[in-house]
């Protein structure tokens, strides 16, 4: 397993800057799909079930400031950006770090708002917001087994 952070410096500095919201669902579709190919997660944060999708709260506190982080950038300065390059995927075995970029060559493009629709129309986080307002607060865990069951028969679909 690696460090939330670590991913989320790594993702920063190989997608570059992006909203809050935006990382979040990224660093939520590297999990999914590591779960779902390797049956193991690659980090050991819970995603909670909140309005926008699903959010690391780990990730979230460490990248939070007093403005909108929502849709404010969130950008490394030169330094750690060029670290979490260059140490980051040597914690990955090859295979972990072929499924990172093709993750983040798949999702990695898209906006915060289209991520957010793509969680907001998927089972894991739907079923974890049962019985929740749309607009209502909910720091529900998604569970990480419902999570690799939902991707993992998506990956098998697609074969």
């Amino acid at each position: 397993m690696v460090d939330s952070i670590q991913l989320a410096n790594y993702i920063l500095a190989k997608v570059g800057p992006m909203p809050h919201l935006k990382l979040q669902k990224l660093i939520y579709y590297v999990q999914a799909w590591h779960l779902a190919f390797f049956d193991s997660p690659l980090i050991r944060d819970d995603f909670q079930a909140w309005v926008h999708g699903p959010v690391s709260r780990k990730v979230w506190d460490h990248f939070r400031d007093d403005r909108n982080p929502l849709l404010n950038s969130i950008t490394l300065d030169r330094e750690i950006a060029h670290r979490a390059r260059a140490e980051f995927p040597g914690h990955l075995t090859r295979e972990q770090n072929e499924l990172l970029n093709d993750v983040l060559s798949e999702y990695g493009g898209r906006s915060a708002y289209h991520l957010e629709c793509l969680t907001h129309s998927e089972a894991p986080w739907v079923e974890a917001r049962r019985g929740t307002g749309i607009a209502d607060k909910s720091n529900r865990i998604i569970p990480k087994t419902v999570i690799a069951k939902f991707y993992r028969a998506k990956a098998l679909a697609k074969r």
